[in-house]
């Protein structure tokens, strides 16, 4: 038997299956060693990086960690959060990342006035903490998808940033123009496994916001593929959150309700407004600045 030996191409694409449903995504990606790729149900090896909220039982109880696909649904007191996070991604260790924030924005709801004032309130310069955040609108579903699959893998990379952010996820889903409801939803479940993968391929922190009410399916869709889900909850002035889905987490670790088995975080702190640093101990609600 003759055997002949070929030097095979140092080329990711060398090692990717081309039916393989995420070969695009994966085909961009710089080549990993074994050892780097972690499953999905694995503790948090100390290279990766934790992104605090400034609310500290928030932050005991789930870790927003590179990695990782986080949803945040709810009302409107998310809405301020995302800037709040792209600023606090900025900083450095125990509370950020240090890193720019890539800023998708599905619902034309980017709040710049915000996001200044918490540069400010965080010692940041104003011009400086904008400059980082790299802002994309999409103004369909096939934009968003779009963003999403295809150009987000290469914007974390071309600036080196370790945290996207999409806000109103949901929201171009239900544009009552849409013919084919079904070709959408199946988009959007697309686009929830893309946001998983690109999370854990690139070793970013992903965070999607879904504000809508009434899209049972899409969030449905959101918790299959996230490795977090929390919910946050108006409740007069105050806002609560509630752990609704964790992949990694013990389930002797969640507390039950006898109406509901979400993990609640029951302390409110009064006087709060969001994005004032803790000082005085954490509190797993925060009073809204709009009431």
């Amino acid at each position: 038997m003759n055997c002949e030996h070929i030097r095979l191409s140092n080329a990711r694409a060398t090692y990717v299956n081309p039916k393989h449903p995420k070969a695009a995504l994966l085909v961009e990606q710089p080549l990993r060693t074994f050892e780097g790729i972690r499953p999905r149900n694995a503790h948090l090896p100390a290279e990766e990086q934790i992104l605090t909220t400034g609310i500290e039982k928030l932050d005991k109880l789930v870790q927003l960690a590179t990695g990782q696909f986080v949803v945040f649904q709810g009302r409107a007191p998310s809405v301020s959060l995302a800037e709040l996070l792209c600023v606090l991604a900025q900083l450095g260790d125990p509370i950020g990342l240090n890193s720019g924030a890539i800023f998708i924005d599905g619902g034309n709801s980017f709040d710049v006035y915000a996001a200044s004032n918490y540069a400010i309130e965080y010692g940041i310069e104003p011009k400086l903490a904008l400059s980082r955040i790299h802002i994309s609108r999409a103004f369909t579903y096939f934009q968003l998808a779009s963003l999403l699959t295809e150009k987000l893998p290469s914007a974390l990379t071309h600036y080196s940033s370790k945290f996207a952010i999409v806000s109103d996820i949901t929201e171009l889903f239900q544009d009552p123009e849409i013919k084919d409801k079904q070709e959408a939803y199946r988009v959007f479940q697309r686009i929830s496994h893309s946001l998983s993968a690109v999370a854990e391929i690139t070793g970013s922190l992903v965070i999607a916001t879904s504000f809508r009410q009434n899209t049972r399916s899409f969030d449905t869709a959101l918790m299959q593929t996230a490795h977090t889900t929390i919910l946050a909850e108006e409740h007069g002035t105050f806002t609560r959150f509630a752990l609704v889905h964790h992949k990694s987490l013990p389930l002797r670790k969640a507390s039950r309700r006898e109406d509901r088995a979400d993990q609640f975080l029951e302390d409110f702190m009064e006087g709060r407004e969001w994005g004032e640093p803790s000082h005085l101990g954490g509190s797993s609600s925060t009073k809204n600045s709009r009431d």
